[in-house]
């Protein structure tokens, strides 16, 4: 069973349906891998740059050295549903923990962006948090169900 890691910046409202829609997602996700998750408490700080640097810190220290560290970024590299099936499976070849990191309202410090394997564009657009996470696991679902054959996804 593959194990996933998703680090997040932001507080967890069990009453939001986004919340709602992550918690079914990660359910769904129970047979084709273990996600663990991670919630950086935001930082509140009038200064833009210590407020990035302070979560980017604690983002990055819970990370391990072995960890394929994916940063959502809307600067990203956009994949569609199959290459994001194919992205887990060289994950599993390699034997590297696949990290999703969604850093906080102030981005994210030059040092984590280095740390980096790759950066992934959920959307040109940018997303409210709570909603970039409801995209990822679905999408993460989703490859998942391609990689196993499972009508959920249909390419048409």
């Amino acid at each position: 069973m593959m194990r996933l890691k998703l680090i997040w910046v932001g507080r967890e409202n069990r009453r939001d349906p986004e919340s709602e829609l992550c918690r079914r997602y990660r359910e769904r996700l129970r047979p084709h891998g273990r996600l663990e998750e991670t919630v950086i408490k935001s930082v509140q700080s009038g200064n833009t740059e210590e407020t990035r640097e302070k979560e980017s810190r604690k983002i990055l220290d819970a990370l391990d050295s072995r960890d394929f560290v994916v940063l959502c970024d809307e600067r990203g590299k956009g994949q569609s549903s199959p290459e994001l099936a194919r992205f887990l499976e060289q994950r599993e070849r390699d034997a590297r923990r696949p990290v999703w990191i969604i850093g906080g309202a102030m981005g994210v410090s030059a040092a984590l962006r280095q740390r980096a394997d790759f950066m992934l564009s959920l959307s040109k657009m940018t997303l409210p948090h709570a909603l970039a996470r409801v995209v990822l696991l679905e999408q993460i679902y989703r490859a998942f169900t391609i990689k196993a054959g499972h009508p959920y996804h249909h390419e048409g």
